[in-house]
């Protein structure tokens, strides 16, 4: 009887075996609309993380003072008066502050961001990752105005913070920084750039030594010309998703990117991992080969969605728990007729 027993669990134990992994391969089977719809929401999640790598392309792979706004990478490039109205490095520059951009690539070891004193004016270091998102903003609104260092470490850094530095930890290798600094007028153009000539980055290793000078070698095959915008927008899908994949093996997502990261995988987008889609079964290819129009073709549409124009200005929806509260209760003051 305990044989008999013993004998008929282990054939329901290899029956389960062999009938599970089926059950599970059919629920993870992709329709062509399920995998269009995949890939219309990844080309999106994905559309900041190339923009940024094009732009940083673009901005960092040329000699110092060679083009307005541009130099290379770990070190800041100071720009000397209000940027021209053709200027497209950012989406909208500023008409009161002088910039101070820099790229840092942290594949090496941390790198230390110094801040002059100030004296009381405004300025701010907006430190974005790969991603686009701020995660870090050092400047008078948060740090005040004094003399300060900022140690910007890698993912997965362990190593020790000297005293004095304040940590500020980033998502990705590669960070840009977009500085400003407050002018009053062209007369006030001296001033601010005493206090630019202060911001400086220093490899934590050349901490409190002689300064080196940064270098580039300039690479011939990234294109200079045309904007990344362009240069995303007219991208293949197979391209597209090539180049993220490969961005994804650098630049890790964030945490709350689980649920996304989840669902590329099911149409062979997996971190760490290239992406080949002549590799992908038939279907899933022919799904997403009309992906980048139809993304595109959404984001858009969304534009025109995402801030109301009333006399003028342009107001942006809020979006949390007092947003049902707030949204569309206020409108600006009448604008005078002059």
């Amino acid at each position: 009887m305990l044989i008999s027993r013993a004998l008929t669990a282990v054939v329901l134990t290899v029956a389960a075996c062999a009938i599970f992994p089926l059950v599970s391969q059919a629920q993870s089977k992709v329709t062509f609309e399920e995998a269009h719809t995949i890939g219309v929401e990844a080309y999106i999640y994905f559309y900041p993380l190339l923009t940024m790598d094009i732009t940083r392309q673009q901005s960092t792979n040329i000699e110092p003072v060679k083009e307005f706004d541009k130099g290379p990478m770990n070190t800041f490039v100071n720009v000397p008066q209000y940027p021209p109205a053709n200027v497209k490095g950012v989406v909208r520059s500023n008409f009161d502050t002088l910039y101070s951009i820099a790229w840092l690539d942290l594949t090496k070891e941390p790198l230390v961001i110094a801040a002059p004193d100030t004296s009381g004016r405004f300025y701010l270091l907006p430190m974005l990752d790969m991603w686009s998102d701020v995660f870090a903003s050092p400047g008078w609104r948060t740090t005040g105005t004094n003399a300060s260092q900022f140690l910007v470490t890698p993912p997965g850094w362990t190593g020790t913070v000297p005293a004095g530095l304040n940590h500020l930890p980033a998502p990705t290798p590669y960070v840009w920084v977009i500085g400003r600094t407050k002018t009053d007028g062209s007369a006030d153009y001296e001033a601010v750039h005493k206090i630019q000539a202060g911001y400086t980055v220093t490899p934590l290793s050349r901490l409190g030594k002689s300064a080196e000078s940064v270098s580039v070698t300039v690479d011939p095959a990234v294109d200079m010309k045309t904007p990344p915008k362009i240069q995303v927008d007219t991208m293949s899908a197979a391209r597209y998703f090539a180049y993220a994949a490969q961005l994804l093996k650098m630049h890790p997502a964030h945490s709350t990117d689980q649920p996304m990261l989840a669902q590329i995988e099911r149409i062979g987008i997996e971190p760490g991992k290239s992406f080949d889609m002549d590799a992908l079964d038939p279907e899933i290819k022919a799904a997403l080969q009309t992906v980048p129009e139809e993304a595109q073709a959404l984001m858009k549409w969304k534009v025109e969605t995402l801030a109301r124009v009333v006399n003028g200005w342009s107001i942006m929806r809020l979006y949390g728990p007092k947003a049902e509260a707030l949204n569309g209760k206020w409108d600006p003051p009448p604008v005078k007729q002059m």
